[in-house]
């Protein structure tokens, strides 16, 4: 038993000391690799969540106004065909006048204003500039300015939109061809149509959301993605009000290019090399503004 015993002991050493400690040293390379990326991926999960948030309550925001606005989305003055605009605050004690209502009124706001139009959430519907920022984004909130007593209702827009502005909103002003083929932005928009969502990654900086097709790799699809998320994808608000993380821009109706305008009249021609425009047919989400 004795002979046995010891055959055991021989066939089970145990490990030796300097075995444990490199065990030991191996698994702390290991967690040092990889605790940066799952920090990371575990930060980019909570910021979509909360990006998520932000176009849900966005969401609301723009269906509170149609109510009260006989279901029209948010605009300024609207010329059909005409040039859009995309301007930083203008006003001068706009507190004492509306330059959105009167188009007489000096200091008005312009025709076509994209930006605007969006700033009229803040100005109508008690929403606070934090919800125009996504949390990856390198975007501030507004300040107006930093002044004493100075508030959105005395604002004509964003101080500085791309500084204070993370979302595009789909374009408001279609042209004429547009409005014959059906186009309305207002509380009749289809389900699949996108509202709202990151701001469009526009053209240059290695970004170019006119470059991929609906077929091209995932790899070609970030140059296309939001730079909000560093190209990884996109928060989309839709037409019955939910939220949606998508990992490319063909996720409108048709598998429309949210970002640019639609090569066809019909949907049949996803995208385009038009970013800034008017769409072409009632599905065609052209999300502005765009970064570039």
């Amino acid at each position: 038993m004795k002979r046995l015993n010891r055959r055991m002991d021989q066939g089970h050493s145990a490990f030796t000391l300097l075995e444990i400690l490199a065990v030991i040293f191996i698994i702390a390379i290991v967690t040092a690799v990889l605790l940066p990326t799952i920090t990371r991926t575990r930060g980019d999960t909570n910021w979509r969540v909360r990006c998520g948030s932000n176009m849900r309550q966005i969401g609301q925001a723009i269906q509170l106004y149609a109510n009260e606005n006989k279901g029209n989305y948010p605009r300024t003055f609207y010329v059909a065909g005409g040039n859009l605009a995309f301007s930083n605050d203008v006003s001068d004690s706009a507190a004492e006048r509306n330059p959105f209502g009167d188009k007489s009124l000096p200091g008005k706001v312009g025709d076509n204003e994209v930006v605007s139009g969006i700033f009229l959430l803040i100005r109508t519907q008690d929403i606070t500039p934090e919800v125009f920022i996504c949390p990856s984004s390198n975007a501030e909130k507004d300040v107006y300015g930093k002044a004493a007593g100075i508030s959105a209702a005395s604002k004509t827009s964003f101080t500085d939109w791309r500084k204070n502005l993370s979302y595009s909103l789909a374009n408001p002003y279609p042209d004429e061809a547009a409005v014959k083929n059906g186009y309305k932005l207002n509380a009749t928009t289809g389900a699949e149509f996108a509202i709202a969502a990151d701001l469009n990654p526009g053209v240059g900086d290695g970004y170019d959301v006119t470059a991929p097709k609906e077929t091209s790799s995932s790899a070609q699809m970030q140059k296309a993605n939001s730079r909000n998320h560093q190209g990884q994808g996109q928060n989309v608000l839709y037409g019955d009000g939910h939220a949606e993380f998508q990992q490319n821009p063909f996720c409108g109706s048709k598998r429309d290019n949210i970002y640019t305008v639609s090569g066809s009249i019909d949907g049949s021609v996803t995208t385009s090399k038009t970013v800034v425009g008017s769409p072409t047919w009632a599905g065609d989400s052209v999300l502005l503004p765009a970064w570039k």
